[in-house]
């Protein structure tokens, strides 16, 4: 007697929807911008250099998390020739994790020769000024010895740079310290934070987070055009914005290991998802210490004064993310992510409504000030691809 009735396969069913959930998962993942990535209503003549007529005041070259560069970084020889173009009036500012892994600690301050000082010579040989600030790696990655692995890169930078205000915040402190540049009939004004300083907890010089936002309120009150400068972003679309790729979701283990291409379709998602929605780590947006950073900044930056009373251009400039992205802002008028100074280190970047530009590539940005007023972003990436994007941001 024939049978009619067969087993249902459940296996293959169970492969189906394996199939169908890491295709959603890498559908809803997305893509990182491999490729320079602009807002639709960029207009194509600010996909490219053009010429400036202007006559320059004053330039910003800014980049950050540059302390583990290659033998011959091509960011850092970029930086070079631009810094070169007129060197009495550029600054170069380091927004950042200047010495990986945990900066100068006892057992790592041999390596500053290899990951520091290539940056310190291109201020040097250069003939420029050149700021550093300091980032979560710069102190011990959140260790407790943070603060004296601090102390000891401020004093290195300091001894290797002949100039004044070449580390800040200076002693470990959270800030704000203001510095106009140029010092004579200035066109800028810096505001440096320790943004790491909020997010230690170890030992740490003390101040109330309290004073800390009062002093900024304080210092936005200029009519100079205000950028202030911090490790930490505000916004970003990258990890630590809680944005990942699909290959972030099949390819977990490269979270370890930039090298470590291991497939681990399905379960490779518990990883991305765990770090956006469950666990919060410090360094990341969403987490409560670094929200509240957020939150407080925005609080300091939504008080400032329109023009003409008040400052006609705000800017929040970081790093932290190994990427580029330019962001239209609320509390401020641009934030500047610049955090690709090292081709070891670069991350993927998606973006969202009120991304300009983003690109997972090495780079760093300049800020140009005219004599008329006007003032000039660019996105400057290297090995000979130039400006990738500007923008005037006054005219």
């Amino acid at each position: 007697m024939k049978r009619f009735y067969q087993r249902p396969n459940f296996t293959g069913y169970i492969i189906l929807l394996c199939c169908i959930i890491q295709a959603i998962q890498l559908t809803s993942a997305g893509c990182s911008h491999t490729k320079p990535y602009y807002h639709p209503e960029i207009p194509d003549i600010e996909r490219r250099e053009s010429e400036t007529a202007g006559v320059l005041r004053y330039r910003l070259l800014l980049l950050g998390d540059g302390g583990e560069p290659r033998p011959d970084e091509p960011v850092l020889k970029t930086l070079g020739e631009w810094a070169q173009k007129d060197a009495a009036k550029t600054s170069i500012v380091f927004l950042g994790d200047n010495m990986y892994p945990e900066g100068m600690t006892e057992r790592r301050k041999h390596e500053a020769a290899e990951r520091l000082v290539p940056q310190l010579s291109v201020v040097k040989d250069v003939g420029v000024h050149g700021l550093f600030i300091p980032g979560n790696h710069d102190w011990a990655s959140g260790r407790s010895e943070g603060y004296s692995a601090l102390l000891a890169q401020e004093k290195f930078i300091n001894n290797a740079l002949a100039g004044e205000q070449n580390f800040l915040p200076s002693g470990g402190s959270p800030g704000p310290v203001a510095l106009e540049l140029p010092k004579v009939n200035p066109v800028v004004r810096l505001i440096v934070l320790d943004t790491q300083w909020w997010l230690h907890q170890h030992e740490k010089p003390e101040k109330s987070p309290e004073t800390v936002i009062e002093e900024l309120i304080a210092l936005l009150d200029t009519e100079l055009p205000v950028i202030v400068l911090g490790h930490h972003p505000l916004q970003s679309y990258g990890p630590h914005g809680g944005s990942f790729d699909w290959k972030a979701h099949l390819f977990p283990t490269r979270a370890l290991e930039e090298w470590l291409w291991i497939p681990i379709p399905i379960i490779g998602s518990v990883h991305p998802y765990a770090r956006k929605y469950f666990y919060k780590f410090d360094q990341d947006i969403g987490s409560a210490p670094y929200n509240n950073l957020v939150v407080q900044l925005n609080r300091a930056f939504s008080t400032r004064k329109p023009p003409p009373e008040g400052t006609s251009l705000l800017i929040y400039a970081a790093g932290h993310e190994h990427s580029l992205q330019v962001l239209k802002g609320d509390s401020v008028d641009y934030l500047l992510v610049s955090g690709a100074a090292a081709s070891r280190k670069v991350t993927e970047v998606l973006s969202g409504e009120n991304t300009l530009f983003a690109h997972q590539h090495t780079g760093f940005m300049a800020v140009d000030f005219f004599t008329d007023g006007k003032v000039l972003l660019r996105v400057v990436e290297p090995e000979g691809r130039g400006v990738l994007f500007h923008r005037w941001l006054t005219f």
